[in-house]
């Protein structure tokens, strides 16, 4: 079904999970393009590579900055210093990111986010480059500024990592491999997602190998409104790492967050990839999802990160990477190894993604403030 799958996206078919199996392009393209709560919306890029000016800017060591509280101003938020110059509260409406200056790591709403550039303190106030204002802060803060329209939701494309001669990570004490538990999660968030009424892209039914481009593809022919990528983790000689990591595709000009490691090759690109026009509406699905496996499940928090993923980057709509645990961890992997784990981790996305769509209808943060 994988290889039909991956011939049907490239001859401009395309394999739906749901009403109709099997679709041409024409039934692809039908008129029912709203989210089932939300008919008649716009289904327009939004979060393109030119978004939301109207921040002031000043160029620190040749980067454009915002400071934090142009940044407050803009999007209409409240800016406590905790420490003026170094440490800083934004607030607002159910929402609230803890900002400290040098650090690659902010809060937002209990969060971990990396953004792309290390934060700044520089005469008394903190800057963040601009392109983390934009694509970082404003989406989790107030979803929707400075992009427009909104983008629909309706059709979903759930892609289970790996698969045939791909095993992913292998737990061979347990007996578990991460192809089979990727599919079985896909297909458990399948059954919740179709209950409410979306329909669902599955880019692998059954233990096949599908490549990475064509798994975009499937996306793309099938017209999908969001593509999230399901995966697991694992380390090497680490039995005790847990936890999620929620990964978008870095934007133009910013490094994957692995790679801001001292001595790591620096992979910012110069130019900018399809899904990076998807780049605001991405960091809202991303924050949902983190926060409905941080809050729900209880699972250590490893943060929301970007990597330059070949499986996101030509992505026509908004697009994320979830690793939904450790194969490697010991008591993580016996829990994932379990039905009624599994069945949890569908329940979070499913939520997650329910969450993102709410998101869009009512420009609300997708994580609520977590105390």
């Amino acid at each position: 079904m994988t290889t039909r799958a991956a011939r049907l996206a490239m001859t401009g078919a395309v394999l739906w999970c749901g009403p109709a199996l099997v679709g041409g392009a024409a039934e692809a393209n039908g008129p029912l393009r709203a989210a089932p709560t939300r008919p008649g919306a716009s289904s327009g890029a939004a979060g393109g590579d030119s978004a939301a000016a109207g921040f002031p800017i000043r160029k620190i060591g040749g980067v454009e900055h915002v400071s934090l509280a142009d940044a407050a101003t803009t999007l209409g938020l409240r800016l406590v210093w905790v420490e003026r110059g170094r440490k800083a509260v934004l607030t607002g409406t159910g929402v609230r990111a803890e900002i400290e200056a040098e650090s690659r790591e902010i809060r937002v709403n209990g969060l971990r986010v990396f953004p792309g550039d290390a934060v700044v303190g520089l005469g008394g106030q903190i800057y963040l480059s601009r392109v983390d204002v934009e694509r970082c802060l404003s989406p989790m803060l107030s979803p929707g500024h400075g992009v427009a329209p909104r983008p629909a939701l309706w059709v979903i494309a759930l892609d289970a990592g790996h698969g045939g001669n791909d095993p992913g990570k292998v737990n061979p004490r347990l007996g578990i491999d991460e192809k089979t538990l990727t599919l079985d999660v896909a297909r458990r968030t399948t059954r919740l997602l179709e209950a409410a009424g979306y329909r669902v892209v599955l880019t692998r039914e059954n233990d096949s190998f599908v490549a990475l481009p064509q798994r975009a593809a499937m996306a793309n022919v099938g017209r999908a409104d969001v593509f999230v990528s399901i995966h697991f983790n694992a380390l090497v000689n680490d039995a005790k790492t847990s936890g999620v990591e929620v990964f978008t595709f870095a934007p133009r000009t910013q490094r994957s967050t692995n790679a801001a490691s001292l001595g790591a090759r620096n992979d910012a690109e110069s130019h900018a990839s399809p899904v990076n026009q998807h780049d605001h509406w991405s960091v809202v699905l991303a924050q949902a999802l983190h926060r409905r496996f941080v809050t729900e499940l209880r699972t250590a928090d490893r943060g929301k990160k970007l990597m330059h993923l070949a499986v996101l980057r030509p992505l026509q709509c908004p697009g994320v990477l979830i690793e939904c645990g450790f194969l490697t961890s010991e008591t993580e992997a016996r829990k994932i190894a379990t039905p009624g784990y599994r069945q949890q981790l569908a329940e979070a996305l499913a939520a997650g993604i329910r969450d993102y769509a709410a998101a869009l209808e009512g420009g609300k943060s997708a994580a609520g403030v977590r105390r």
